[in-house]
């Protein structure tokens, strides 16, 4: 699992890495929201924690502008706003825990464990593998392995988006659908949908921008084709 640290104090990152790393996670630190957004553009984590008090736009701002680019990274507030406000305005935004500067280590790591079994509890729709084709999803593991090809790793939306149009190969999905299902969101008017097949492409296409497995319907949503 890999975790992504995002706090403009360097010491209070450093720790953060070390402690986390012991358990066994992945760990990578930022100390500026614009340093953490290209880092998620090139790799998304599974887990973002994440300080609210940082210079040019808060953490609450910060987690708001992923959101809106269709971004839903598990997340964890850690700050020492400790006010209920705080906490309640963090968990209305999206946050999975907010934790109170200063915390006790072994709190950290509990919390931290606690939203990851959430995550892979989430993640995991079935043991079967899914086949179309030369692309088989494995929703258990989040991974799918397109021809011989090495596996390749999604996060729980990606394969959740996946599901869904492998579940209904050959036939047209439409986004309505797709928001519905995966999002539980009949709103027609975001993007999000087509977010998510953007990076999907990026991972199973050849060429991006010319997809054999997961094509545009035009006007309607996208079809899973099978090769």
């Amino acid at each position: 699992m890999y975790i992504l640290v995002v706090d403009d104090d360097r010491f209070a990152n450093t720790l953060v890495q070390f402690v986390l790393s012991k358990e066994g996670y992945e760990v990578e630190t930022a100390d500026n929201p614009r340093g953490a957004m290209q880092m998620i553009q090139k790799r998304e984590p599974d887990l973002l924690i994440l300080d609210v008090t940082m210079p040019y736009i808060s953490g609450f701002e910060f987690s708001e502008k992923l959101r809106s680019e269709g971004y839903e990274i598990p997340l964890i507030f850690m700050t020492a706003q400790d006010t209920i406000e705080a906490k309640l305005h963090g968990f209305n935004i999206g946050a999975d825990d907010y934790i109170c500067k200063p915390y006790n280590h072994q709190e950290l790591v509990a919390r931290v464990q606690a939203v990851m079994r959430r995550i892979k509890k989430n993640g995991k729709v079935g043991n079967q593998s899914i086949r179309g084709g030369a692309i088989e999803l494995f929703p258990a593991e989040l991974k799918v392995v397109v021809g011989g090809r090495a596996p390749i790793t999604l996060t729980p939306t990606e394969m959740q988006v996946l599901r869904v149009l492998m579940a209904s190969s050959g036939q047209v999905v439409n986004r309505d659908q797709l928001l519905a299902d995966v999002w539980n969101d009949n709103e027609n008017n975001s993007n999000i949908v087509d977010v998510y097949i953007r990076r999907l492409r990026m991972k199973l296409e050849v060429d991006p921008d010319r997809p054999q497995y997961i094509v545009s319907v035009r006007g309607i949503g996208y079809k899973f084709v099978v090769k």
